[in-house]
């Protein structure tokens, strides 16, 4: 598929052949308007159930699919949830292993508590979710990364909401190895009026010319 990457709009959905049929099954399941936009989404999915894969490059060396493979950009509204709904219909298992890993941490808090002050506390069980809360604090991100590192070379599935605090986009930057902190990004995005800060909550809020920048 050939098209000029510097015209403003993206190209119409190659027509799916022989070999799609999961990507047209799946694609039932959204909205008509939505289809176009899921499709390169669903990849990075599929990905995660991949293990061992390795692609030859030009240059005749090997590497495994890693890092940032996609981006879903759209307003309030614009139906962006429906990917949720996919994500975890092909992901059931990650989410049964995320509630065995949450037992696991219930049971230690349990022991804990059950433990006098002058007594030797259990040692924390280390633990890797698959699929972080939204609203995880930067250093819990880099532990959970290590964690799922550590047990099984693992990633995790994150996605900065419309709302987010300064530890939500730390993490975020965290996972996709950005060298400049939260801090600074998000005083260029302010100056930038890509996004606003509530003196109530301390949240920030993405703006309709963030919203935009992807159009």
């Amino acid at each position: 598929m050939n098209y000029n990457i510097t015209l403003s709009t993206a190209p119409s959905m190659p027509r799916l052949g022989n070999g799609t049929e999961l990507l047209k099954l799946l694609l039932t399941q959204v909205s008509k308007d939505m289809r176009q936009p899921l499709v390169p989404m669903i990849f990075p999915v599929l990905g995660a159930h991949m293990s061992g894969a390795e692609f030859q490059y030009p240059y005749l060396t090997f590497k495994e699919p890693c890092g940032m493979m996609a981006n879903l950009v759209a307003e309030s509204g614009g139906n962006k949830g429906q990917l949720s709904n996919l994500v975890e219909a092909l992901c059931r298992k990650f989410r049964t292993h995320d509630e065995t890993e949450l037992q696991k941490l219930i049971e230690w808090q349990k022991q804990v508590k059950s433990k006098s002050a002058n007594k030797e506390k259990p040692v924390r069980p280390e633990v890797a979710f698959w699929f972080p809360p939204a609203d995880v604090t930067n250093a819990a991100f880099i532990q959970n990364a290590m964690a799922c590192e550590n047990l099984g070379g693992r990633t995790q599935y994150l996605n900065l909401p419309d709302t987010f605090n300064e530890g939500q986009l730390e993490a975020l930057h965290v996972s996709m190895d950005k060298p400049k902190d939260a801090k600074h990004q998000l005083r260029v995005w302010v100056n930038r009026g890509f996004i606003t800060r509530s003196n109530q909550t301390g949240l920030f809020t993405k703006t309709q010319e963030y919203l935009n920048r992807g159009k």
